[in-house]
């Protein structure tokens, strides 16, 4: 190799190592600028793209998330549950229940054994009557983090009715689940429900491909960096979702708020209808659980206008009850009791105890029906 030639390569490696030297400084600047001024969750991917849910819990994946309240270890079956693993067949002497919700249901902030799933199955485990019957029930974590009831009905048709599952119990959280029904895997067209997943970018997609490369859960748990671009993505994830919807189910894009709230409890109404629907063809009795959110609480201040999506819930209830669902509104009982115990200082979701008294909330209003599914299997059986 002549004299040139090496200078060339020696000038082009050197060129080489400067590019990447700026660009390793350049990143570790910014992740030091994030962690002083911007502090984010540490969490590494729990969901994934699914073309027909939208997005679901990721199987057979394992690991910490961390938050300035609360440290979090996930694990998820080998069907993507947040739950031991549980054979599609029941076993026999069993009653099962289905627990599908968004975040509140996943449990965001506690362990896998102290979400309100677990804590009511056991619940109903430990009940004197219960185990004297020899009659065992099980309680099934179908949570998903950011779904909507849109969500959990293509969950439920795409796995959950394989459970044979007694009792199907959707939780509901109006604060944020009539914009993820929006932006969902639904829209009514003519009344009809249909089913577009397409709805989604390429960001869940792009997601699902960094998701097998080792390194990005690494950085997904270290890096705030790393997190402030996710979250960025799943906002403009969400952002064209939502535009999309609009182009699919109106063909006035010019909206105002008001008309766009009536078409989202109208979505929101005819997505339960289907729920119990298919529930009830697979032979589950269905319930629907209204969570209240932590800052639900402003409304007892007789100064503050009643944010709309309470508004909006209460004209869901309305619908529900006279269309004879069964609801249980948690939304009295949680509001005359202080926030602290219940909820994260800065987070909005439930600690251990707002966990507790969920299931708590839920076993006694469900007692009696499962005390019922008891005898009639007993009587089955002789």
């Amino acid at each position: 190799m002549s004299t040139n030639s090496k200078k060339k390569w020696r000038k082009l490696l050197a060129n080489l190592a400067l590019l990447v030297f700026s660009i390793v400084f350049a990143v570790l600047l910014m992740e030091i600028v994030v962690r002083a001024f911007y502090p984010q969750k540490l969490s590494f991917n729990v969901s994934q793209w699914d073309e027909y849910v939208g997005f679901s819990n990721i199987p057979n994946i394992e690991g910490y998330s961390q938050h300035p309240d609360y440290e979090m270890f996930v694990k998820i079956n080998s069907h993507g549950l947040r739950d031991r693993e549980f054979d599609y067949k029941k076993p026999a002497n069993t009653i099962r229940i289905g627990m599908f919700g968004d975040s509140f249901t996943f449990g965001e902030g506690v362990q896998n054994d102290e979400t309100y799933s677990k804590v009511l199955e056991r619940l109903f485990q430990e009940n004197p009557d219960i185990k004297q019957s020899g009659i065992n029930v099980e309680v099934l974590n179908f949570g998903v983090g950011k779904s909507g009831t849109s969500h959990q009905l293509a969950l439920y048709e795409k796995e959950g009715k394989q459970y044979d599952l007694d009792m199907v119990m959707v939780g509901f959280l109006s604060v944020n689940d009539f914009s993820d029904n929006w932006n969902g895997v639904y829209y009514l067209e003519n009344d009809s429900l249909i089913h577009n997943a397409t709805a989604y970018s390429n960001i869940r997609k792009i997601q699902g491909v960094l998701n097998h490369v080792p390194f990005y859960k690494w950085a997904s748990t270290h890096s705030h960096l790393v997190n402030i671009i996710k979250k960025s993505a799943t906002i403009y994830d969400d952002r064209m979702r939502g535009q999309k919807t609009i182009d699919l189910s109106v063909e006035n894009k010019e909206l105002d708020i008001q008309v766009i709230e009536h078409k989202q409890i109208e979505l929101t109404l005819r997505l339960f209808e289907q729920f119990k629907k298919e529930a009830t063809a697979n032979g589950s009795s269905f319930f629907v659980v209204n969570f209240p959110f932590k800052f639900h609480k402003s409304i007892l201040d007789p100064e503050e206008e009643d944010p709309s999506h309470l508004a909006m819930c209460d004209t869901l209830k309305e619908n529900l009850r006279a269309e004879g669902f069964e609801l249980l509104d948690l939304l009295p009982v949680l509001i005359k009791l202080p926030t602290a115990p219940y909820y994260f200082e800065h987070d909005g979701h439930m600690t251990v105890k707002g966990h507790q008294l969920l299931a708590r909330n839920i076993y006694e209003f469900k007692l009696p029906d499962i005390m019922l599914l008891i005898s009639e299997l007993k009587t089955n059986n002789q």
